[in-house]
């Protein structure tokens, strides 16, 4: 039996990096983002009681996104090891001094894959350790894991591609911002036994311009799952500022919002209590209310296997080292 725990959605400023031209600039604004992320998590946990807490960031809060860089330049001056630089080690810390789960996402680079950068979205334990970490897979503008997939699989299998981690608060998934268009995204969390998907996010909080905040609670609810949604309160630095952004929300396992932020800017607003048992004991029932048990996922299996769109393994040994090519993928995904 798990018992109801806390989780909040921690909306911040993304405060961008691009105008830095160094690794020491960049890393100084990433530094005191952190120094306002520890300073509204020691405020909001003296506010709790004993229960268990969860706190999700949104997505591109540390370090913001690349827009004029190559991927060389935004490996060396942005992107951290996670684990092992310093800046990923100050939220570890923070984990284990308060004793709760952290969830964050940030521009990772990595030994295993020299010269690539990944979207990674990862969660801290209250023991300090990062027990999951996943690679944005459905991306424009970044390097996906897709991109030399064979390899990928070879060395991480379904497990590293898309991890769920079993924790004291249920089993929990992760994928960030605009895979939450994807039905697959959530769909194979959930066929890996996740109950809960966190959803670092930076989008435009209240816009249903391609029915985003309606896939939202589609995912929730198709996938009986709980759906942590934490978005940015805004945009500072190269970018235009998104006026629109924020309204972070936490949505239940049938898609009914439970809690939201209620408006752009800073905020910790959007915290309810997530019930895992209720949902264990909704997916045991039968009857036309769970999703899960009338599954007919063979028939649609022949479809899939032929359905070609974008190439897997565009990029399998050279690198993708600037937006262009990406265009360049999407241009012969067209065709």
């Amino acid at each position: 039996m798990i018992a109801p725990w806390q989780a909040t959605c921690m909306q911040v400023i993304n405060y961008m990096v691009n105008d830095a031209t160094t690794r020491e600039e960049a890393m100084a604004i990433v530094n005191r983002s952190l120094d306002r992320w520890e300073m509204f998590l020691r405020r909001s946990m003296r506010r709790r009681n004993a229960t268990r807490q969860l706190v999700l960031f949104p997505e591109f809060a540390l370090q913001g996104f690349p827009l004029t860089e190559t991927a060389a330049q935004w490996i060396d001056k942005a992107a951290l090891r996670i684990p092992g630089s310093p800046e990923i080690e100050r939220l570890q810390r923070c984990a284990q001094d308060l004793g709760i789960f952290i969830g964050a996402n940030a521009y990772e680079q990595t030994d295993e894959w020299p010269g690539r950068y990944f979207n990674c979205s990862f969660l801290i334990d209250p023991s300090g350790e990062i027990v999951l970490k996943y690679r944005r897979i459905n991306t424009v503008h970044s390097p996906s894991p897709h991109d030399f997939m064979d390899r990928y699989f070879e060395k991480h299998g379904i497990e590293g591609t898309f991890p769920v981690v079993k924790t004291e608060l249920g089993n929990i998934g992760m994928f960030p911002c605009g895979e939450i268009m994807y039905p697959e995204a959530a769909r194979v969390l959930m066929f890996r036994g996740a109950e809960v998907i966190l959803h670092p996010t930076s989008d435009h909080g209240t816009s249903e311009a391609v029915a985003w905040e309606s896939c939202k609670r589609a995912r929730a609810s198709e996938n009986m799952v709980y759906l942590i949604s934490a978005n940015s309160g805004g945009i500072v630095g190269s970018a235009p500022s998104q006026a629109n952004m924020g309204h972070s929300k936490i949505i239940d396992f049938n898609g009914v919002v439970i809690a939201n932020s209620g408006g752009p800017g800073e905020s910790m607003a959007a915290s309810a209590l997530i019930d895992v048992a209720s949902l264990r004991r909704a997916r045991r029932q039968t009857g036309p209310l769970n999703r899960l048990l009338r599954q007919r996922n063979e028939i649609y299996l022949p479809v899939y296997a032929k359905a070609a769109f974008y190439p897997p393994n565009s990029f399998p040994d050279g690198l993708m080292d600037s937006k262009a090519r990406i265009m360049e993928i999407q241009e012969e995904t067209l065709r």
